[in-house]
């Protein structure tokens, strides 16, 4: 098991967003940017997630949070982070920085042929999984990858796609950093202007700084492709299998996957992801997805750096007008290690979101969610902490905008763990008031020419 991170240590920014955001400024045809500052104050009645003897405390609170999408001939963008800087007024804990940042740039070099790309997640991680996730059960975690795309037309309708990485994954306290080499080629064919089917195949070779601890392996999928993009809907299905080879074992399973969006109507959309995959802790940080509240939160624990099969589906119905939004979500998955059972684990639940603008300058917002961890085995082993518990949240914002920028908001909400193991549950209630600045969303710009299409087969 990780050991606890030391009270104190400010988290780092993810080292690759400064450059992210700096390669859109020469652009000239941002799609969207969006984002906000504000600073304020927080008030908790269990600032340590203690079952019993609950201490108060009080914060200053700073947030940050940007979404820039931009694309033209030289440059795709995709950059969104959402970061809050806490200083704990009564020293409960020290001052630190948290929040989740993902970003990916396709830099052309040959517009529409080769393309070089780089992508950054950062974030926090659990340390320990059966313990309240406080300031000191949580570590930073980046995933770095760069490398060049490079997609070739053969004939009328038959294309080849190939693509080559480094990647390099940081632990701030386990002793799980690592370097990656990865290669892929998918050849294909078009089978008409929205659809393509292909033959694919990548590899993956791990190489872990701690190797007392750790074992280098190798992991390799082969996997048939069918894509559609319609007026309405959009659908990607991978089938295939996984070979892991670690030391002198050798661990097969499948690779299926299915990625469907469908547009019910002009405010309705409905999204479906569901899988089978042989998959590690670095891969599984790098691709979280946020349910219908919008924000990734904490990580689950790196309790190892081993491969494990995940089997998940989730689920996503989203309804926008111009005074309201709603939506809700539910994901379940379960984790099974082929090494140690005491890991394996399930976990399910749902995510709720109503928006309403209330008047012109007024919005309410109503966030609910639930999810239950079940460490199936793990009542077999010495642990600290409950195997099984249910995270439970409920909040309430008001947001009131003068002008075109100014936003004072008042959230209030209520989480709690529930479980049976009395002494690691909690219940927190929580106020937070801000004063910030915050612009109307950037009008889309007209589009100054095609966009770098992706390539590579994981595209």
């Amino acid at each position: 098991m990780a050991m606890r991170r030391p009270n104190g240590v400010m988290r780092r920014l993810p080292i690759i967003a400064a450059p992210l955001l700096a390669l859109a400024l020469p652009a000239a045809a941002t799609e969207t940017f969006n984002y906000g500052v504000d600073a304020g104050v927080a008030e908790t009645d269990n600032v340590t997630l203690a079952a019993t003897n609950k201490v108060s405390q009080t914060e200053a609170v700073a947030d940050l949070d940007f979404d820039l999408k931009e694309q033209t001939r030289l440059l795709d963008l995709d950059a969104k982070g959402n970061f809050s800087y806490l200083d704990y007024l009564q020293n409960a804990y020290g001052n630190e920085l948290i929040g989740r940042f993902d970003g990916a740039a396709h830099i052309a070099i040959i517009p529409e042929r080769l393309t070089w790309v780089v992508q950054d997640d950062f974030g926090q991680s659990a340390l320990d999984p059966f313990t309240p996730t406080t300031p000191n059960n949580l570590e930073d975690v980046n995933y770095l990858s760069t490398g060049p795309d490079l997609a070739l037309r053969l004939g009328g309708t038959g294309f080849l796609n190939m693509s080559a990485r480094y990647a390099r994954t940081t632990y701030e306290t386990s002793p799980f950093n690592s370097n990656r080499l990865q290669g892929s080629v998918g050849l294909g064919l078009l089978l008409s202007a929205r659809s393509s089917v292909s033959l694919n195949g990548d590899t993956e070779r791990v190489l872990f700084t701690d190797t007392a601890l750790n074992t280098d392996f190798d992991r390799t999928n082969a996997f048939l492709r069918y894509s559609l993009q319609g007026a309405r809907t959009d659908l990607t299905a991978d089938l295939g299998a996984t070979r892991v080879s670690q030391a002198n074992t050798t661990l097969n399973g499948p690779f299926a996957k299915l990625d469907a969006s469908r547009k019910l109507s002009g405010a309705a959309s409905l999204n479906l992801s569901l899988g089978r995959l042989l998959t590690d802790a670095s891969s599984s940080f790098s691709s979280l997805q946020s349910g219908a509240i919008g924000v990734v939160g904490t990580a689950p624990a790196a309790v190892t750096a081993n491969s494990y099969t995940t089997d998940y589906v989730s689920l996503a119905w989203k309804y926008e007008r111009a005074r309201t939004l709603l939506a809700l979500s539910g994901r379940w998955e379960k984790d099974a290690y082929s090494t140690d059972h005491a890991l394996d684990v399930t976990r399910g639940g749902a995510e709720l979101k109503v928006e309403r603008k209330l008047t012109r300058s007024l919005t309410g917002q109503l966030l609910g969610r639930l999810y239950r961890t079940d460490y199936l085995n793990a009542s077999a082993v010495a642990i600290v902490g409950s195997p099984t518990y249910d995270d439970q949240l409920i909040a309430g914002i008001l947001s009131w905008r003068h002008g075109r920028a100014l936003e004072i908001k008042l959230r209030c909400e209520h989480d709690a763990r529930v479980t049976s193991a009395t002494a690691f549950g909690y219940k927190d209630n929580r106020a937070i008031l801000t004063i910030g600045y915050r612009p109307e969303p950037h009008a889309a710009a007209p589009d100054l020419g095609p966009a770098i299409a992706p390539t590579g087969p994981g595209a």
